[in-house]
């Protein structure tokens, strides 16, 4: 997977790389070879992870975006292809949940929830594809998570947005092949992040963001002529049949 990844000298953009997974894609695909343009909103945390990053070697620049507003999402596609030219692989990392029962569910949260992780992915999408090779073409990565296929009591907002990503990648992944641009979903189940907040959870049988970050490179790495739609995984230590 090291060496192919290498080879190929793959141009990944990384959307939602201030942590979590994002962050940790970041760091297995730069260790990999990879040639990194990293998106999210905040940017100390951007800056911090280029200049680690770029500290061991690493061919990698960085961009503020807020995957809710389409113009910042174009305008850093465009950047990320004036930076590096064509686009191999997208990473839609970003993403949210705000926890509530539905006497508490503000029409705010339901707007916030849906606009990052289902509008997010949706543009992020669209203007990564200009961007690609029409010959070899991309990959579009979608983080999901095992709350699509799993009825969550506590944020049933995020289950809903998480099957919302589900479906869209089904979607484009037919509308995109005739362009050779492949697209996969990984649903990944309660992982070590920053995304709990304060939140009283057990992180001790959690996967951790650098286990779900090696499914994301392990797909990125594979042959273009093998399609993967989906992959759902979780920590065996929390392991419980769908």
């Amino acid at each position: 997977m090291k060496t192919n990844a290498k080879q190929r000298q793959l141009t990944v953009a990384i959307i939602g790389a201030g942590g979590g997974i994002g962050q940790a894609a970041a760091r297995v695909l730069a260790a990999q070879g990879a040639r990194l343009a990293l998106g999210s909103r905040g940017e100390p945390a951007l800056r911090e992870l280029t200049e680690e990053l770029a500290g061991g070697g690493a061919d990698v620049a960085f961009r503020t975006v807020d995957v809710t507003k389409e113009e910042e999402v174009r305008a850093f596609f465009e950047w990320a292809g004036r930076t590096f030219g064509t686009l191999d692989v997208l990473v839609n990392a970003a993403g949210l949940s705000i926890p509530a029962q539905l006497a508490e569910m503000t029409e705010e949260a339901y707007d916030r929830t849906i606009d990052v992780n289902v509008k997010g992915s949706f543009l992020c999408s669209k203007h990564f594809i200009p961007h690609t090779d029409r010959e070899r073409g991309g990959l579009v990565v979608h983080v999901g998570s095992m709350a699509a296929k799993r009825a969550n009591s506590g944020a049933p907002l995020y289950c809903t947005a998480k099957a919302a990503v589900n479906m869209l990648a089904q979607g484009l992944a037919l509308q995109l092949a005739e362009r050779h641009i492949r697209v996969t979903t990984i649903n990944p189940g309660a992982t070590d992040t920053g995304f709990w907040g304060e939140r009283q959870v057990p992180r001790d049988k959690f996967m951790t963001a650098a286990d779900v970050a090696d499914v994301i490179a392990f797909v990125a790495a594979l042959n273009p002529r093998i399609v993967v739609h989906e992959i759902n995984f979780e920590s065996f230590a929390s392991f419980r049949p769908l």
